[in-house]
């Protein structure tokens, strides 16, 4: 029987010290991926929420525009494409705002109501609304 010398064993440590660190560096690796990928996600819904936003400004100063243009406007939905918010074209709209004008039951100033979905379906959806009551007009 061949007893094995010291340089093979050294080898051996070696080899088990080489995997180790291997395995150490790859989940490392692992988590600073795991970490780009969340963080690229947060960016991209803290975007969508900000678009939303804006949207829903444009919403109000549409309707704005659209009542003193034409004083009984109560509302559109309004489908923006993908092209005109900069996003790649396709069938769908990039954007959905509704806007609902609602007058006061008791003869005070109307309401524009609007709700801004960025995009339009709900697992990516940012959502954000607006409310404002119109001045009374002698």
């Amino acid at each position: 029987m061949k007893i094995p010398s010291r340089r093979s064993r050294r080898r051996g440590l070696t080899s088990v010290a080489v995997l180790v660190l291997l395995f150490v560096i790859a989940l490392i690796a692992t988590e600073l991926v795991r970490l780009g990928v969340a963080y690229r996600d947060r960016t991209r819904t803290q975007e969508r929420a900000v678009q939303a936003d804006l949207l829903a400004e444009a919403g109000v100063d549409r309707a704005l525009a659209r009542l003193s243009a034409e004083p009984d406007y109560r509302g559109e939905r309004w489908e923006i494409p993908a092209g005109a918010l900069g996003a790649a074209t396709g069938d769908d709209p990039a954007a959905l705002v509704t806007i609902r004008v609602e007058s006061d039951p008791n003869g005070g100033a109307p309401t524009v109501r609007v709700q801004a979905d960025y995009p339009p379906d709900p697992p990516r959806r940012a959502r954000s609304s607006r409310e404002v009551t119109l001045p009374d007009t002698p």
